[in-house]
């Protein structure tokens, strides 16, 4: 019988709260992406150890979200640098997004 990580197509890396799924149909040059539901996508593609990097990042992101800091939709991402300030919107067509130059991004590499 096929073990049901395979089946999802689920990542060792993956936790009862954060499921961790391999997508081979990301977008080209991302290699991972945290959503709303509290799963990550990551690139099946890249190996084990950038998988790890990248959930790692990606987890950042999750908790950003879960205090309200950050929002994502199909056109545009919602920053507020704490629950305090005033969002600010950037449209996603105007932006590289994952730059660390963004606070969001920055607070994720210093992970």
């Amino acid at each position: 019988m096929t073990p049901k990580s395979l089946l999802l197509n689920l990542h060792a890396s993956s936790t009862h709260n954060t499921p961790v799924f391999k997508k081979d149909d990301l977008e080209d040059g991302v290699q991972a992406e945290a959503n709303r539901d509290g799963t990550i996508f990551v690139n099946s593609k890249m190996s084990d150890k950038k998988i790890a990097k990248a959930v790692e990042h990606e987890k950042v992101h999750l908790e950003q979200m879960a205090q309200g800091r950050l929002q994502y939709s199909d056109d545009s991402v919602t920053w507020k640098k704490d629950t305090r300030s005033p969002a600010r919107v950037y449209k996603r067509v105007d932006m590289n997004e994952g730059h660390p130059d963004f606070e969001w991004e920055a607070e994720a590499y210093k992970k």
